[in-house]
């Protein structure tokens, strides 16, 4: 028996007719019936009895029978339904996990505020919102009430940071202390005791620390984007200024340059030329991903405007293998303000792990690259994750590129290596998503080390400029946006001498667009 089924069943009624003779009606009824048996009832008066009983009001002694036996049939349709699913889980038969989807779908139907929403999300209006906001004179307001909530959680974290540095100072010279009384009024046991002691207390203030930080960038998430929502007024929007004069009026304010750069303009294509930049500079990789509002900082403005729009900034920051391990100062950076419109990077990297998780629970999926060890799921070389960011100063995109050569000995790579297929997998998702400025690092690697020579340096830029250029001829007949800016990374540590060699390199490489000069 299914227990969400309904079955028939024959309602018998004997009745006196119109001329006092006796007569009998079968009328099949649904059980369970969920309508109502006022109205059946007069259905039945009209369908099965004599046009002359509808006058007569036969109704009304007919509703009394059938309200009775439609009350005993639905009683013993769900009787023995409640019997079927005893008997099926005394069977072990039962699946709990189709029962509580199906409760969850009727509760769901039932109680409006658990039911599906219809229309545009709580992200969508926000979203819609800023983006109004930003290209009108409100901007300036948006981007002093973000440097607030960056000045207030830099300050929260600053006490806390020399809070627990202060008890750390306290606790070592408690140890060394008692160090010196070791075997005299002290004994091993009751250091390995204090240390334990102090691990717990440190532990405790870490939590209490993070909980406070969590709790501060929670409420001024929801007061902000509580503020941008209920902001929006249209009198108000249809006297702000166009957003080309705001793009003009910030397009002047800039961070701090590199210490070394050089910009080219090519043209690429095998038969419709496209025009991009390519900008080879030498900087760090912090400083590409700063915190928005930290000190001589000033890209607030242009973040804020390229947000929602298609002109987004990427930029690939290599990673080593095995767990989600995003760089320590980019995450340090990235925790230094409240992220509004995405989830805080710790959350983001908690999602991927979660995600990873259960890719490696379904290896049997062929488009994943993924292997797994008895460990858990692992990233490989060439694997890539991604991270979304409101809050850094040059980039709205970090493309997480797994790379072990990082923390190895420079090898020998070709383009067939993984690293290189996933630049280009990095390019494509670009192009798809309207990453039109993208940053690389031109020797796939953020440091500069004793054994990278010169000739493996430019080996390794010829390498990586080459399948750039053929990666974005190659991205004309992907679709999407096109790549607009292309910026070769090099480690900030570089000599100037290699770095202009280098840089020399790009004219040779891409096909630059020279001027002619007439005579």
């Amino acid at each position: 028996m299914d227990p969400n089924a309904s079955k028939m069943s024959d309602f018998c009624y004997e009745f006196k007719n119109f001329d006092d003779c006796t007569a009998k009606l079968v009328y099949p009824v649904e059980i369970p019936y969920p309508g109502s048996t006022s109205e059946l009832a007069h259905r039945i008066v009209t369908e099965r009895m004599d046009p002359i009983m509808k006058f007569l009001r036969a109704d009304i002694e007919l509703k009394g029978a059938l309200k009775c036996f439609v009350e005993k049939e639905n009683q013993r349709f769900h009787d023995e339904q409640d019997e079927f699913l005893i008997e099926k889980l005394k069977n072990g038969h039962i699946d709990v996990d189709a029962l509580a989807l199906n409760f969850e779908r009727i509760y769901k139907e039932e109680i409006l505020e658990y039911a599906d929403r219809v229309g545009p999300s709580d992200d969508e209006i926000f979203a819609q919102s800023f983006h109004q906001l930003v290209h009108s004179s409100v901007l300036s307001e948006i981007l002093s009430k973000e440097r607030e909530c960056a000045k207030t959680i830099t300050n929260l974290t600053a006490e806390m940071t020399q809070q627990i540095t202060t008890m750390n100072t306290l606790h070592q010279e408690e140890i060394e202390a008692k160090m010196k009384l070791l075997d005299i009024s002290v004994t091993s046991e009751n250091i390995n005791h204090i240390l334990a002691k102090q691990y717990g207390m440190q532990n405790m203030i870490r939590r209490q620390c993070e909980s406070e930080l969590e709790s501060t960038r929670g409420h001024q998430k929801y007061e902000y984007r509580n503020w941008i929502t209920t902001h929006i007024d249209e009198n108000f929007l249809a006297e702000s200024e166009s957003p080309t004069q705001i793009g003009n009026r910030w397009s002047m304010i800039s961070t701090q340059g590199p210490s070394m750069e050089e910009s080219f303009t090519i043209h690429l294509g095998s038969q419709l030329k496209h025009m991009h930049n390519i900008r080879i500079l030498s900087t760090k990789l912090s400083d590409l991903c700063s915190p928005l509002y930290g000190e001589n900082s000033f890209g607030g403005p242009n973040v804020a405007l390229g947000l929602y729009s298609s002109s987004l900034c990427g930029i690939v920051v290599l990673t080593p293998s095995g767990n989600v391990s995003p760089d320590p100062e980019i995450r340090r950076n990235a925790n230094m303000s409240t992220e509004f419109h995405f989830d805080q990077e710790d959350q983001q990297i908690e999602k991927i792990q979660e995600d990873l998780q259960k890719l490696r629970d379904e290896q049997d999926s062929s488009d994943v690259r993924l292997r797994a060890d008895r460990n858990g799921a692992r990233l490989n070389p060439g694997d890539v994750f991604i991270t979304r960011h409101s809050n850094l100063s040059h980039s709205q995109v970090i493309f997480h590129l797994v790379s072990d050569e990082t923390f190895q000995s420079p090898s020998e790579i070709n383009s067939r290596h993984p690293v290189i297929l996933g630049l280009r997998n990095i390019l494509k998702i670009s192009s798809r998503h309207d990453v039109t400025t993208l940053t690389i690092p031109a020797l796939l690697r953020h440091k500069m080390s004793e054994d990278m020579t010169v000739n493996w340096c430019i080996r390794r830029a010829e390498l990586v400029f080459k399948c750039a250029k053929g990666f974005m001829i190659e991205s004309a007949s992907w679709g999407g946006a096109e790549l607009n800016t292309l910026q070769l990374l090099l480690p900030h540590d570089i000599s100037e001498e290699l770095f202009r060699t280098l840089a020399d390199m790009v004219p040779n490489v891409f096909r630059v667009a020279n001027p002619k000069i007439l005579q």
